[in-house]
């Protein structure tokens, strides 16, 4: 999945850089913390967010020396949240390999993140405009505080499908907002298609995560890259989940989820419990109403092969496997 360089050779040059680029100035001199990074960057990534920013800046002024740089550090923030991620879930995996946290430690993955994210911002500072580092540093805050809305609400059994998309559109869909209104915006777009954009990668981050929450039900382990049902052992309740709380599954679920240390067992229990109460269905269902919103944004871009590959984006989102 988002692997549309093929198809589409105008970004394919344009991503290759971006790799070198990310190679190249994430260096440190600190060995243990070299090893993390390069685990992470050798462990591959859809770099669907610089992606977008390639997509949408290809639509406007395009300047090398600004956007490569500019969708670069997108990805190393990325990174940087997938690192503190495994750490507050405890995840063994990412990507089918072991995590940073459970190779090198908890205190070396802490410390890998925080680096990447003072990089990130250390690459762009003298060359984005004020404006958008604003729009990038407001971004990191609102992601944060998604992630801590998310640890404090562990195996809270009374969220709500309202409360869950808040969490996810900071969590997730600013990241991907972001992507789309710098490569706009810095490509001097107009306002009307810079805010266009800006919704496009809001409902495409919420579709996005809504799909990564399915596969945690429904996907294949050696695909996805950890085991089935991850969130659940460590008290995240998704979509799936909390649709199924709401309807006569609940009491069997609850029973279960009761225990808090689940077994293997009771972790199936609860999966196909949910597939029984149509969770993973109507989860379908509202990822695809977020993409065909999402499209809608399209309709302002003039037809033209960056509008083609961001479509052939929003259809991958709901296709991906892992």
């Amino acid at each position: 999945m988002f692997i549309l360089f093929d198809k589409y050779e105008f970004v394919k040059e344009d991503m290759k850089k971006i790799d070198e680029f990310i190679l190249e100035n994430i260096k440190t001199n600190s060995p243990t913390i070299k090893k993390a990074i390069d685990d992470l960057v050798l462990s591959g990534g859809k770099r669907i967010r610089p992606l977008l920013v390639i997509a949408i800046a290809r639509m406007g002024e395009y300047s090398e020396e600004k956007i490569i740089p500019i969708a670069a550090s997108i990805e190393i923030m990325h990174m940087a949240t997938l690192i503190h991620d495994d750490i507050i879930d405890d995840s063994k995996m990412r990507r089918g390999r072991k995590s940073i946290q459970s190779k090198y430690g908890k205190e070396t993955a802490v410390f890998t993140g925080d680096f990447l994210f003072s990089q990130a911002f250390n690459l762009i500072a003298d060359i984005i405009s004020k404006e958008n580092l604003k729009l990038i540093a407001r971004g990191v805050k609102a992601i944060c505080e998604g992630e801590i809305e998310q640890f404090d609400n562990r195996y809270n059994l009374d969220l709500s499908i309202r409360k869950y998309l808040k969490r996810i559109y900071r969590k997730t869909a600013l990241l991907f907002a972001i992507s789309c209104e710098s490569g706009a915006s810095q490509a001097g777009l107009t306002k009307e298609m810079i805010r266009a954009m800006r919704h496009f990668g809001l409902e495409i981050g919420v579709a996005f995560q809504i799909v990564d929450d399915i596969l945690d039900y429904e996907g294949v382990e050696r695909i996805v890259g950890k085991p089935l049902g991850s969130d659940l052992l460590n008290g995240i309740y998704t979509l799936p989940l909390i649709y199924a709380l709401k309807t006569d599954r609940k009491k069997a679920i609850e029973g279960i989820l009761k225990k808090r240390d689940l077994s293997r067992r009771d972790v199936n229990h609860i999966i196909k419990e949910v597939r029984l109460s149509g969770g993973i269905d109507y989860s379908k269902e509202l990822a695809v109403k977020y993409v065909k919103k999402a499209v809608k944004y399209l309709e302002i871009m003039p037809d033209c092969e960056q509008k083609n590959l961001m479509m052939d984006i929003a259809d991958d989102v709901l296709k991906r496997n892992y």
